[in-house]
Protein backbone atom coordinates (compact mmCIF):
# COMPACT_ATOMS: atom_id res chain seq x y z
CA UNK A 1 0.00 0.00 0.00
CA UNK A 2 1.35 3.11 -1.13
CA UNK A 3 1.29 5.96 1.62
CA UNK A 4 2.20 9.50 1.90
CA UNK A 5 5.13 9.81 4.41
CA UNK A 6 3.93 12.18 7.96
CA UNK A 7 6.87 11.94 9.95
CA UNK A 8 9.26 9.53 11.91
CA UNK A 9 8.54 9.47 15.85
CA UNK A 10 11.18 6.75 17.41
CA UNK A 11 12.73 6.52 14.63
CA UNK A 12 9.49 4.62 13.16
CA UNK A 13 7.99 6.20 9.62
CA UNK A 14 4.45 7.29 9.77
CA UNK A 15 2.52 7.72 6.88
CA UNK A 16 -1.25 8.11 5.50
CA UNK A 17 -3.25 6.14 2.89
CA UNK A 18 -4.92 8.70 0.83
CA UNK A 19 -8.18 7.25 2.61
CA UNK A 20 -6.98 9.01 5.52
CA UNK A 21 -6.98 12.27 4.17
CA UNK A 22 -10.72 11.98 3.21
CA UNK A 23 -11.20 10.84 7.24
CA UNK A 24 -9.27 14.04 8.43
CA UNK A 25 -11.61 16.19 6.28
CA UNK A 26 -14.90 14.75 7.91
CA UNK A 27 -13.68 14.31 10.98
CA UNK A 28 -12.63 18.30 11.15
CA UNK A 29 -16.10 19.40 9.33
CA UNK A 30 -17.96 17.50 11.56
CA UNK A 31 -16.33 18.21 15.29
CA UNK A 32 -15.78 22.26 13.57
CA UNK A 33 -19.55 21.98 12.83
CA UNK A 34 -20.30 20.79 16.52
CA UNK A 35 -17.67 23.13 18.49
CA UNK A 36 -19.05 26.25 16.64
CA UNK A 37 -22.67 25.60 18.54
CA UNK A 38 -21.16 26.39 21.99
CA UNK A 39 -21.66 30.24 23.14
CA UNK A 40 -18.28 30.88 23.72
CA UNK A 41 -17.09 29.74 20.38
CA UNK A 42 -17.57 31.72 16.65
CA UNK A 43 -17.41 30.02 13.65
CA UNK A 44 -13.50 30.34 13.46
CA UNK A 45 -12.77 29.11 16.94
CA UNK A 46 -15.26 25.96 16.12
CA UNK A 47 -12.97 25.14 13.28
CA UNK A 48 -9.69 25.74 15.55
CA UNK A 49 -10.99 23.22 18.14
CA UNK A 50 -12.23 20.98 15.37
CA UNK A 51 -8.54 20.71 13.86
CA UNK A 52 -7.32 20.27 17.43
CA UNK A 53 -9.92 17.77 18.12
CA UNK A 54 -9.09 15.83 14.84
CA UNK A 55 -5.32 16.22 15.03
CA UNK A 56 -5.23 14.89 18.86
CA UNK A 57 -7.31 12.20 17.79
CA UNK A 58 -5.09 11.10 14.77
CA UNK A 59 -2.41 11.22 17.39
CA UNK A 60 -3.89 9.23 20.09
CA UNK A 61 -4.01 6.28 16.84
CA UNK A 62 -0.24 6.62 16.26
CA UNK A 63 0.13 6.29 20.07
CA UNK A 64 -2.00 2.91 19.90
CA UNK A 65 0.05 1.95 17.15
CA UNK A 66 3.65 3.00 18.90
CA UNK A 67 2.66 1.25 21.76
CA UNK A 68 2.80 -2.30 19.47
CA UNK A 69 5.42 -1.32 18.14
CA UNK A 70 7.23 -0.34 21.29
CA UNK A 71 6.45 -3.70 23.14
CA UNK A 72 7.37 -5.73 19.97
CA UNK A 73 10.98 -4.06 19.58
CA UNK A 74 11.18 -5.93 23.22
CA UNK A 75 11.01 -9.17 21.53
CA UNK A 76 12.73 -8.68 18.85
CA UNK A 77 10.13 -7.11 16.26
CA UNK A 78 11.07 -4.71 14.15
CA UNK A 79 8.52 -2.02 12.70
CA UNK A 80 8.39 -1.15 9.27
CA UNK A 81 5.89 1.64 9.66
CA UNK A 82 2.62 2.56 10.64
CA UNK A 83 -0.08 3.73 8.33
CA UNK A 84 -3.42 5.80 9.07
CA UNK A 85 -6.33 4.92 6.81
CA UNK A 86 -10.22 5.46 7.30
CA UNK A 87 -11.03 2.86 9.72
CA UNK A 88 -7.93 4.19 11.90
CA UNK A 89 -4.19 2.89 11.71
CA UNK A 90 -1.90 -0.37 11.66
CA UNK A 91 1.65 -1.09 12.77
CA UNK A 92 3.67 -3.00 10.75
CA UNK A 93 5.53 -5.36 12.03
CA UNK A 94 8.24 -7.75 10.07
CA UNK A 95 7.83 -10.86 11.82
CA UNK A 96 4.34 -12.60 13.57
CA UNK A 97 4.70 -13.35 16.95
CA UNK A 98 6.53 -17.02 17.93
CA UNK A 99 4.73 -17.61 21.44
CA UNK A 100 1.51 -16.62 23.39
CA UNK A 101 3.28 -14.12 25.42
CA UNK A 102 5.11 -12.14 22.75
CA UNK A 103 1.34 -12.35 21.29
CA UNK A 104 -0.61 -11.14 24.44
CA UNK A 105 1.85 -8.04 25.69
CA UNK A 106 2.21 -7.04 21.90
CA UNK A 107 -1.60 -7.14 21.13
CA UNK A 108 -2.61 -5.76 24.76
CA UNK A 109 0.15 -2.61 24.38
CA UNK A 110 -2.09 -0.90 21.96
CA UNK A 111 -5.03 -0.78 24.24
CA UNK A 112 -3.10 0.34 27.72
CA UNK A 113 -1.78 3.23 25.61
CA UNK A 114 -5.13 4.14 24.57
CA UNK A 115 -6.60 3.63 28.28
CA UNK A 116 -3.15 6.07 29.39
CA UNK A 117 -4.27 8.64 26.93
CA UNK A 118 -8.12 8.18 28.40
CA UNK A 119 -6.63 8.97 32.13
CA UNK A 120 -4.85 11.92 30.60
CA UNK A 121 -7.93 13.58 28.91
CA UNK A 122 -10.46 12.88 32.24
CA UNK A 123 -7.94 14.70 34.24
CA UNK A 124 -7.02 17.55 32.32
CA UNK A 125 -10.99 17.60 31.64
CA UNK A 126 -11.72 17.17 35.04
CA UNK A 127 -9.94 20.61 36.14
CA UNK A 128 -11.53 22.24 33.42
CA UNK A 129 -15.53 21.45 34.74
CA UNK A 130 -14.65 20.83 38.51
CA UNK A 131 -15.00 17.13 38.73
CA UNK A 132 -15.02 13.72 36.18
CA UNK A 133 -18.92 13.25 37.21
CA UNK A 134 -19.46 16.47 34.75
CA UNK A 135 -17.03 15.55 32.07
CA UNK A 136 -19.44 13.11 29.90
CA UNK A 137 -22.16 15.98 30.24
CA UNK A 138 -19.45 18.33 28.42
CA UNK A 139 -18.61 15.83 26.12
CA UNK A 140 -22.27 15.71 24.85
CA UNK A 141 -22.87 19.26 25.33
CA UNK A 142 -25.71 18.13 27.60
CA UNK A 143 -27.08 19.34 30.90
CA UNK A 144 -27.40 17.59 34.25
CA UNK A 145 -31.21 17.28 33.33
CA UNK A 146 -30.38 15.66 29.84
CA UNK A 147 -31.17 18.80 27.48
CA UNK A 148 -28.33 20.65 25.29
CA UNK A 149 -25.98 22.58 27.31
CA UNK A 150 -23.51 25.11 24.50
CA UNK A 151 -22.63 26.53 27.86
CA UNK A 152 -19.32 24.74 28.06
CA UNK A 153 -15.96 26.10 28.05
CA UNK A 154 -14.09 24.87 24.71
CA UNK A 155 -11.38 22.88 27.08
CA UNK A 156 -14.02 21.07 28.31
CA UNK A 157 -15.71 20.10 25.25
CA UNK A 158 -12.27 19.36 23.58
CA UNK A 159 -10.77 17.19 26.34
CA UNK A 160 -14.43 15.58 27.07
CA UNK A 161 -14.59 14.07 23.76
CA UNK A 162 -10.92 13.17 23.38
CA UNK A 163 -11.92 10.98 26.51
CA UNK A 164 -14.76 9.60 25.17
CA UNK A 165 -13.49 8.62 21.45
CA UNK A 166 -10.29 7.12 23.36
CA UNK A 167 -12.65 5.42 25.50
CA UNK A 168 -14.77 4.00 22.78
CA UNK A 169 -11.62 2.65 21.03
CA UNK A 170 -10.24 1.54 23.93
CA UNK A 171 -13.95 -0.99 24.35
CA UNK A 172 -13.86 -1.51 20.18
CA UNK A 173 -10.29 -2.92 19.88
CA UNK A 174 -10.88 -5.14 23.43
CA UNK A 175 -13.78 -6.71 21.93
CA UNK A 176 -12.40 -10.92 21.35
CA UNK A 177 -12.57 -10.25 17.83
CA UNK A 178 -9.61 -11.06 15.42
CA UNK A 179 -7.97 -8.80 14.27
CA UNK A 180 -8.88 -6.35 16.66
CA UNK A 181 -6.38 -6.09 19.82
CA UNK A 182 -8.74 -8.07 22.08
CA UNK A 183 -8.93 -10.90 19.16
CA UNK A 184 -5.17 -11.40 19.39
CA UNK A 185 -5.65 -11.49 22.87
CA UNK A 186 -7.98 -14.22 22.82
CA UNK A 187 -6.00 -15.86 20.25
CA UNK A 188 -2.88 -15.58 22.59
CA UNK A 189 -4.65 -17.33 25.52
CA UNK A 190 -6.50 -20.12 23.17
CA UNK A 191 -2.77 -20.65 22.11
CA UNK A 192 -1.69 -21.05 25.58
CA UNK A 193 -4.30 -23.21 26.58
CA UNK A 194 -4.36 -25.77 23.63
CA UNK A 195 -0.38 -25.48 22.75
CA UNK A 196 -1.14 -25.32 19.07
CA UNK A 197 -0.80 -21.81 17.30
CA UNK A 198 -3.04 -22.58 14.48
CA UNK A 199 -6.16 -23.43 16.56
CA UNK A 200 -5.54 -20.39 18.80
CA UNK A 201 -5.83 -18.73 15.16
CA UNK A 202 -8.73 -20.21 13.78
CA UNK A 203 -10.94 -19.40 17.44
CA UNK A 204 -9.79 -16.17 17.00
CA UNK A 205 -10.70 -15.76 13.55
CA UNK A 206 -14.21 -17.36 14.28
CA UNK A 207 -14.66 -15.33 16.84
CA UNK A 208 -13.92 -11.93 14.54
CA UNK A 209 -16.36 -13.74 11.99
CA UNK A 210 -19.06 -13.98 14.22
CA UNK A 211 -18.65 -10.51 15.15
CA UNK A 212 -18.47 -8.76 11.28
CA UNK A 213 -21.93 -10.93 11.24
CA UNK A 214 -23.29 -8.93 14.44
CA UNK A 215 -21.99 -5.49 13.27
CA UNK A 216 -23.20 -5.95 10.15
CA UNK A 217 -26.81 -6.82 11.03
CA UNK A 218 -26.24 -3.43 13.56
CA UNK A 219 -25.86 -1.57 10.26
CA UNK A 220 -28.23 -2.80 8.21
CA UNK A 221 -30.56 -2.08 11.05
CA UNK A 222 -29.38 1.74 11.97
CA UNK A 223 -29.67 2.32 7.91
CA UNK A 224 -33.37 1.16 8.09
CA UNK A 225 -33.89 3.31 11.04
CA UNK A 226 -32.69 6.18 8.95
CA UNK A 227 -29.17 7.12 10.39
CA UNK A 228 -27.05 6.59 7.12
CA UNK A 229 -23.72 7.40 8.74
CA UNK A 230 -23.93 4.82 11.73
CA UNK A 231 -25.02 2.40 9.12
CA UNK A 232 -22.66 2.89 6.62
CA UNK A 233 -19.36 2.89 9.62
CA UNK A 234 -20.87 -0.20 11.12
CA UNK A 235 -21.02 -1.99 7.31
CA UNK A 236 -17.19 -0.46 6.19
CA UNK A 237 -16.44 -2.24 9.86
CA UNK A 238 -17.92 -5.27 9.82
CA UNK A 239 -16.30 -6.03 6.03
CA UNK A 240 -13.13 -5.34 7.38
CA UNK A 241 -12.97 -7.49 9.94
CA UNK A 242 -14.79 -9.95 8.44
CA UNK A 243 -12.56 -9.99 6.01
CA UNK A 244 -9.27 -9.97 7.97
CA UNK A 245 -10.60 -13.15 10.05
CA UNK A 246 -11.40 -15.11 6.83
CA UNK A 247 -8.01 -13.96 5.73
CA UNK A 248 -6.40 -15.01 8.67
CA UNK A 249 -8.02 -18.27 9.14
CA UNK A 250 -7.48 -19.43 5.61
CA UNK A 251 -3.66 -18.57 6.04
CA UNK A 252 -3.33 -20.48 9.51
CA UNK A 253 -2.24 -23.79 7.63
CA UNK A 254 0.90 -21.75 6.19
CA UNK A 255 1.86 -20.01 8.87
CA UNK A 256 1.81 -23.42 11.21
CA UNK A 257 4.10 -24.74 8.05
CA UNK A 258 5.78 -21.49 8.25
CA UNK A 259 6.84 -22.06 12.04
CA UNK A 260 7.07 -25.68 11.70
CA UNK A 261 10.33 -25.17 9.19
CA UNK A 262 13.29 -24.67 11.15
CA UNK A 263 17.19 -23.52 10.27
CA UNK A 264 18.31 -26.58 11.59
CA UNK A 265 16.34 -28.83 9.06
CA UNK A 266 17.29 -26.51 5.64
CA UNK A 267 21.17 -26.40 6.73
CA UNK A 268 23.73 -27.76 4.30
CA UNK A 269 25.75 -30.12 6.68
CA UNK A 270 29.11 -29.55 5.12
CA UNK A 271 29.77 -26.10 4.08
CA UNK A 272 33.18 -24.67 2.87
CA UNK A 273 34.42 -23.21 6.64
CA UNK A 274 38.43 -21.54 7.30
CA UNK A 275 40.54 -23.12 10.18
CA UNK A 276 41.18 -20.00 12.56
CA UNK A 277 44.23 -21.13 12.33
CA UNK A 278 44.97 -20.59 8.38
CA UNK A 279 47.09 -17.54 7.12
CA UNK A 280 45.47 -15.70 4.25
CA UNK A 281 47.19 -17.94 1.72
CA UNK A 282 46.55 -21.24 3.28
CA UNK A 283 42.74 -20.29 3.17
CA UNK A 284 42.95 -19.69 -0.43
CA UNK A 285 44.04 -22.94 -1.39
CA UNK A 286 42.02 -24.91 0.45
CA UNK A 287 38.48 -23.33 0.18
CA UNK A 288 38.75 -20.05 -2.43
CA UNK A 289 40.16 -21.22 -4.91
CA UNK A 290 38.87 -24.84 -5.10
CA UNK A 291 35.30 -24.28 -4.11
CA UNK A 292 35.21 -20.61 -5.82
CA UNK A 293 33.10 -18.96 -2.88
CA UNK A 294 33.05 -15.33 -2.09
CA UNK A 295 32.48 -16.09 1.31
CA UNK A 296 33.34 -18.71 3.98
CA UNK A 297 32.79 -19.10 7.60
CA UNK A 298 35.71 -19.31 10.09
CA UNK A 299 35.80 -21.94 13.30
CA UNK A 300 38.30 -22.73 15.66
CA UNK A 301 39.86 -26.23 16.00
CA UNK A 302 36.30 -26.40 18.67
CA UNK A 303 33.87 -26.11 15.95
CA UNK A 304 33.04 -22.43 17.29
CA UNK A 305 32.09 -19.86 14.76
CA UNK A 306 34.28 -16.46 14.63
CA UNK A 307 32.44 -14.83 11.67
CA UNK A 308 33.04 -14.26 7.81
CA UNK A 309 36.09 -14.37 5.68
CA UNK A 310 35.38 -13.13 2.47
CA UNK A 311 37.29 -13.68 -0.75
CA UNK A 312 38.09 -10.51 -1.82
CA UNK A 313 39.90 -9.87 2.10
CA UNK A 314 41.76 -12.64 0.72
CA UNK A 315 43.33 -11.44 -2.47
CA UNK A 316 43.63 -8.75 -1.45
CA UNK A 317 46.20 -9.28 1.27
CA UNK A 318 48.03 -11.76 -1.62
CA UNK A 319 48.30 -9.18 -3.86
CA UNK A 320 49.72 -6.54 -1.43
CA UNK A 321 52.39 -9.53 -0.94
CA UNK A 322 50.98 -10.49 3.15
CA UNK A 323 50.44 -13.86 2.13
CA UNK A 324 50.80 -14.94 6.06
CA UNK A 325 48.53 -12.69 7.74
CA UNK A 326 46.00 -14.83 10.03
CA UNK A 327 42.63 -15.70 9.14
CA UNK A 328 41.64 -13.84 13.26
CA UNK A 329 42.92 -10.71 11.84
CA UNK A 330 40.92 -10.63 8.81
CA UNK A 331 37.70 -10.96 10.27
CA UNK A 332 35.65 -8.58 12.06
CA UNK A 333 34.39 -10.35 15.60
CA UNK A 334 31.33 -7.87 15.72
CA UNK A 335 30.10 -8.52 12.24
CA UNK A 336 29.10 -12.24 12.34
CA UNK A 337 25.85 -12.85 11.00
CA UNK A 338 24.31 -15.83 11.36
CA UNK A 339 20.93 -17.97 11.96
CA UNK A 340 19.95 -20.25 14.77
CA UNK A 341 19.01 -23.70 14.76
CA UNK A 342 15.63 -22.97 15.91
CA UNK A 343 14.93 -20.01 13.71
CA UNK A 344 11.58 -20.74 12.16
CA UNK A 345 10.96 -20.08 8.28
CA UNK A 346 9.16 -16.77 8.46
CA UNK A 347 12.17 -15.25 10.56
CA UNK A 348 14.78 -16.58 7.60
CA UNK A 349 12.48 -14.73 4.99
CA UNK A 350 13.29 -11.45 6.91
CA UNK A 351 16.36 -12.09 7.22
CA UNK A 352 18.76 -9.20 5.28
CA UNK A 353 22.03 -10.99 5.92
CA UNK A 354 20.45 -13.70 3.99
CA UNK A 355 19.13 -11.82 1.01
CA UNK A 356 22.43 -10.04 1.23
CA UNK A 357 24.97 -13.06 1.86
CA UNK A 358 22.55 -15.74 0.25
CA UNK A 359 23.52 -17.99 2.85
CA UNK A 360 23.55 -17.93 6.62
CA UNK A 361 25.93 -19.81 8.79
CA UNK A 362 23.70 -21.98 11.85
CA UNK A 363 25.61 -21.71 15.09
CA UNK A 364 24.01 -23.06 18.49
CA UNK A 365 23.70 -21.50 21.44
CA UNK A 366 27.17 -22.48 22.45
CA UNK A 367 29.26 -21.11 19.36
CA UNK A 368 29.33 -23.89 17.62
CA UNK A 369 28.98 -24.07 13.79
CA UNK A 370 26.53 -26.54 12.60
CA UNK A 371 26.36 -25.97 8.93
CA UNK A 372 24.99 -23.34 6.04
CA UNK A 373 21.30 -22.52 5.40
CA UNK A 374 21.11 -21.34 1.71
CA UNK A 375 18.76 -18.20 0.56
CA UNK A 376 17.74 -20.80 -2.27
CA UNK A 377 16.54 -23.69 0.36
CA UNK A 378 14.70 -21.46 2.23
CA UNK A 379 12.98 -20.38 -0.77
CA UNK A 380 12.17 -24.19 -1.81
CA UNK A 381 10.48 -24.69 1.59
CA UNK A 382 8.71 -21.68 1.31
CA UNK A 383 7.08 -23.30 -1.94
CA UNK A 384 6.35 -26.04 -0.29
CA UNK A 385 4.42 -24.64 2.45
CA UNK A 386 2.11 -22.39 0.05
CA UNK A 387 -0.78 -24.72 -1.09
CA UNK A 388 -0.45 -25.85 -4.40
CA UNK A 389 3.41 -24.54 -4.40
CA UNK A 390 6.40 -26.31 -6.11
CA UNK A 391 7.34 -29.57 -4.43
CA UNK A 392 4.16 -30.09 -2.47
CA UNK A 393 2.42 -33.95 -2.91
CA UNK A 394 -0.88 -33.92 -4.80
Amino acid sequence: MRTVKLGRILGIRIGADSSWFLALFLVILLLGGRFERLESADQATGYLLGVAAATLFFFSLVAHELGHAVVGRRFGMQTKGIDLWLLGGVAHLDRDSRRPGEEFWVAFAGPLVTAALFGAFVGIGSLAVGGPGDLLDAALLRGADGTTNLDVTPLAALTGWLALVNAILFVFNMIPAFPLDGGRIARAIAWRVTGDRRRGTVAAGNLGRGFALLLAAFGVWRLMDGSAFDGVWALLLAWFIGTAARAAVATSEISEQLHAVTAGSLLEDRPAWVPLEETAIEADASTFAPFGVAWAPVADEAGRYHGVLTADRVRTELAEGRPTTPVRSLIDPDDAPSAAPDDTLDGLLASEPLRRLGALPVVDRSGVLHGLVTFATVREALARAIPGGAGRDA
